[in-house]
């Protein structure tokens, strides 16, 4: 019965360092996973990060141009409503009170 008991002890041993080195190569299989996820994840951040550079570089100057006619024109039609109210008062009080008229009509027939 020794005999027996000593030979299973043998083959547990050897299948508990075949166990471990199959848990070892699988460990370093995953370790090289992982770092191929992170790279993967690292380049697909890069391209974002690449493709809105461009897109800034490509447009940025369009839109601050577009901003800066914006703010022209706003600009330019408070002047202009400044210069026609007090040019023509009457006209202007007349205005705002029909569309004062109007909204109320409007807001009444709801």
């Amino acid at each position: 019965m020794r005999v027996t008991s000593h030979a299973n002890g043998k083959d547990l041993a050897k299948e508990i360092a075949a166990l471990k080195a199959q848990l070892e190569e699988l460990a370093g299989s995953m370790n090289g996973t992982g770092q191929t996820l992170v790279a993967r994840g690292e380049e697909a951040v890069e391209d974002t990060l690449k493709a809105a550079r461009e897109l800034i570089a490509k447009y940025g100057d369009t839109a601050k141009a577009i901003a800066d006619d914006t703010v022209a024109l706003k600009n330019k039609a408070a002047d202009t409503l400044v210069e026609q109210t007090e040019a023509r008062p009457l006209t202007t009080l007349a205005a705002i009170a029909g569309i004062g008229f109007l909204a109320g009509w409007l807001c009444r027939r709801q």
